[in-house]
This record gives C-alpha cells, sequence and structure tokens, in this order.
C-alpha cells in the first residue's frame, strides 16, 4: 500500500475504491501500531511518553480495535479523498498526514495525563 496507484481514465477512479482504500490503509496503519512494542515506540517517537500505565495502554488498544471496524469519516479525509481523485490515483500512501492526525484525536485522551 506505500505506492500510489494510477488509472488511466479518470472517469474510471471510482470515489468508492479510493474511500475503501483510505480505509485499507488507515487499518493497516492501525494494525502496524498493535504488534507488539510498536504502539509504545510510536508514543515515544511522537509524544515523547516513555510509560503508560498499563490499563491506559489496553483501553487505547481497544479504542485503536475499534476505530478499524468504524467506518471512514469522510469530513476528515475530504481533502484527500478529492486530491486523489483529482490525481487519478486510487490509493493513498500510508504515511499520509491525515492518518496521524486521525490517530492523535484518539491518543489526546490517554497522553495528555501521561505527559506530566
Amino acid at each position: 500500500m506505500s505506492k500510489h496507484s494510477g488509472v488511466d481514465d479518470p472517469s474510471k477512479v471510482s470515489i468508492d475504491k479510493i474511500i475503501d482504500n483510505i480505509r485499507i490503509a488507515r487499518n493497516n496503519k492501525i494494525q502496524k501500531l498493535l504488534v507488539e512494542n510498536a504502539l509504545m515506540i510510536f508514543l515515544q517517537e511522537q509524544f515523547e511518553i516513555v510509560a503508560l500505565s498499563a490499563i491506559k495502554l489496553e483501553f487505547l488498544k481497544r479504542d485503536l480495535q475499534e476505530l478499524k471496524k468504524s467506518s471512514l469519516d469522510l469530513t476528515h479525509y475530504a481533502s484527500l479523498i478529492k486530491l486523489l481523485k483529482e490525481s487519478n490515483i486510487d490509493t493513498p500512501l500510508e504515511d499520509d498526514p491525515l492518518f496521524k492526525n486521525e490517530l492523535i484525536l484518539i491518543f489526546q485522551k490517554y497522553i495528555a495525563s501521561a505527559a506530566h
């Protein structure tokens, strides 16, 4: 999923396909965070959090699992959908900043108390 997939004819780029591919990329990013210590490494690199209670960590993992099951927030991803449609590309890059921004919304309720 790390490279763009172009389509020959702009009329053939399906918004539904774009949305589905964005959801898949988002879920792949979440899944990578749920493996072993990846979540704590991410929190340390992004937020300088070196420790999180076991309870908060489990709740955070649960919230990430729920996000994976949820439908895509089309308002949040509207700019990416538009960009992919206009660029005639149906697959986003997995490191698109919108994925991180969506995760930060979830992390905020756990990292605020951990940072102090």
